[in-house]
């Protein structure tokens, strides 16, 4: 495996759920949601797959011997399949199309086992895959001689003024845009989180 050439471009990335990522040099990219987009098919094909497996209890039939069942069981597994090499395939181009832009990659060093324990926005964590792109943009970096630099989970990204660096504290998740009450700056929260995760990171 050949090194890349050098770029002289480093960038800051906020991993989101309306987007999937957000760069420091202002690009959006959006959230393809695999597993959301394909759940209400999925959600059919194994209400058909729990329907075969009761009426196979029902006559007493162990569900080994019940074609009809195995054959629903393997659509399912098909379909999670599809969904799972659809996630690797994008996160795989987006990871290697980062690496050859920028030599150094500045993220935050999240932890999705605890953001799971919000109920409502676990699903969408899950589907996201933020550990899964992290591991791949890491790997590659290596590979191909650049550099991935993880920050503090603690570090306050979204709450620092990336003009002049004024804390105004925490906000909800609801507030998309703020301005500076020091310096006057208006903000797109993801944007100005991902400026400050590049300027902590390097």
């Amino acid at each position: 495996i050949q090194p890349y050439p050098q770029t002289n471009s480093n960038v800051g990335i906020d991993l989101g759920l309306s987007h999937f990522a957000i760069l420091s040099t202002g690009e959006k990219i959006e959230n393809p949601r695999f597993l959301i987009s394909a759940s209400k098919k999925l959600r059919r094909e194994q209400k058909i797959l729990s329907r075969r497996g009761l009426l196979a209890k029902q006559r007493g039939k162990r569900l080994n011997d019940c074609s009809n069942y195995q054959k629903q069981r393997l659509k399912v597994a098909r379909l999670h399949e599809k969904i799972s090499n659809q996630r690797r395939d994008f996160l795989s181009k987006l990871s290697i199309n980062l690496i050859k832009n920028h030599d150094k990659i500045c993220m935050e060093d999240l932890s999705s086992k605890n953001l799971m324990k919000n109920h409502c926005l676990a699903k969408a964590i899950g589907d996201a895959s933020w550990p899964e792109f992290c591991r791949i943009l890491e790997y590659k970096a290596e590979w191909y001689g650049k550099q991935v630099i993880k920050i503090s989970r603690w570090f306050p990204s979204s709450q620092i003024c990336s003009n002049c660096k004024t804390n105004s504290g925490k906000k909800p998740l609801r507030v998309r845009e703020w301005t500076c009450e020091q310096c006057g700056s208006h903000h797109d929260r993801d944007l100005n989180a991902s400026l400050n995760i590049l300027n902590e990171g390097l």
